[in-house]
């Protein structure tokens, strides 16, 4: 019985370690991705902005003109406002508790 207790405590402890390496390796590997990531996407907005700033000539719109289009406004609700007139009640009042 204290054979099968120990051989669980090693068999955890492996397991433990290996996650923790697997942890480390993980991390290391997004840091290291992480410049690569940023100057990837960089390339990318600046095509992007290239293709659309060509569109728009093509169309014949301004820069000036499509950053208007693209403000972003306050945010409208979604739900409706509730009805400034009241409702009529079926009874008198409230009873009253005696």
């Amino acid at each position: 019985m204290t054979t099968e207790k120990v051989n669980a405590r090693e068999l955890l402890a492996k397991m433990e370690a290996e996650e923790k390496a697997a942890k480390e390796k993980a991390d290391k590997i997004a840091q290291e991705n992480e410049p690569k990531r940023k100057e990837l996407r960089d390339s990318l907005r600046k095509e992007d902005l290239a293709d659309v700033i060509a569109k728009c000539k093509l169309h014949g719109f301004t820069q000036s003109d499509l950053r208007g289009a693209l403000k972003t406004r306050g945010s409208k609700s979604s739900t409706s406002r509730k009805s400034t007139t009241t409702r009529k009640s079926t009874t008198k009042g409230r009873k009253k508790s005696v």
